[in-house]
């Protein structure tokens, strides 16, 4: 199963793509103001983190 929500849509109405920074139209880089600060699911968008990892990195 996917953790990933399909469809997620700011309070500002900018569609948000969790996950997948470079096209998530709430990146800031899309003409559309940055919307990451205030994402519920802003770690989605690092690859390194991972919840399901209990290992810590050092």
């Amino acid at each position: 199963m996917d953790d990933k929500p399909r469809r997620i849509v700011d309070i500002t109405g900018v569609e948000l793509t969790p996950g997948e920074s470079a096209v998530c139209l709430g990146n800031g880089e899309q003409g559309f103001e940055c919307c990451c600060d205030e994402c519920d699911y802003f770690l989605l968008c690092f690859s390194e983190f991972d919840p399901k990892n209990k290992k810590s990195e050092k």
